[in-house]
């Protein structure tokens, strides 16, 4: 498994520079990019589930979590080398890429990915498919206003959840639910359309 960094208004330069950094911190360490990551979702769970005693993360753990955090801000501070505070605000810093297929898709094959899936849509999960929150965001790389992409990517996930969870509900038709996420891809794809 490798990182990527979501970098809202970086160039692939820029990304791959940040990248570079952070790999260099994880590599220092001896720990791979996963260890590093499992540190870090263990402190944060901690943290969410309230601090309790007898679930704290092990030292190790807080190592781990300490080189992912190293990472993520040599990341952020190589890649945005330069620029205006209000720009670096709207990177994420590192992620664990587990599915690049879908991650790293550009807009015109997330797209088209994202209506593939809800076309084969029968509703009848029990759990949720990330694919097309990660292709949303994928298709949404390029826009430069972070709240506007949140908001298209969060109406085409919300609208999925409602289809993809449609067998919980058998008495409500599932094609309006369908309809309601093309839709919101429709939407998606207007809103983060390059521009000329």
């Amino acid at each position: 498994m490798d990182i990527t960094m979501h970098a809202r208004g970086a160039t692939p330069d820029e990304k791959q520079r940040g990248l570079a950094a952070a790999r260099a911190v994880i590599e220092q360490s001896g720990l791979t990019a996963e260890e590093a990551a499992e540190g870090s979702f263990a402190v944060e769970g901690w943290d969410e589930m309230g601090f309790p005693p007898d679930q704290e993360p092990s030292e190790d753990e807080y190592a781990a979590a300490d080189v992912w955090w190293a990472a993520s801000n040599a990341a952020i501070k190589a890649c945005c080398e330069g620029w205006p505070d209000e720009k670096r605000m709207q990177v994420n810093g590192l992620q664990l890429l587990h599915n690049p297929d879908v991650q790293l898709a550009d807009r015109t094959t997330a797209l088209r990915r994202m209506r593939v899936i809800i076309q084969a849509e029968d509703g009848k999960h029990e759990y949720h498919d990330d694919r097309v929150f990660l292709l949303a965001l994928a298709a949404t790389a390029e826009v430069p206003d972070s709240s506007e992409a949140q908001q298209l990517v969060s109406a085409v996930t919300v609208a999925y959840t409602s289809l993809s969870l449609a067998g919980f509900h058998p008495d409500e038709p599932i094609e309006p639910k369908r309809q309601a996420v093309l839709d919101a891809i429709d939407a998606l794809e207007a809103g983060s359309a390059p521009l000329d």
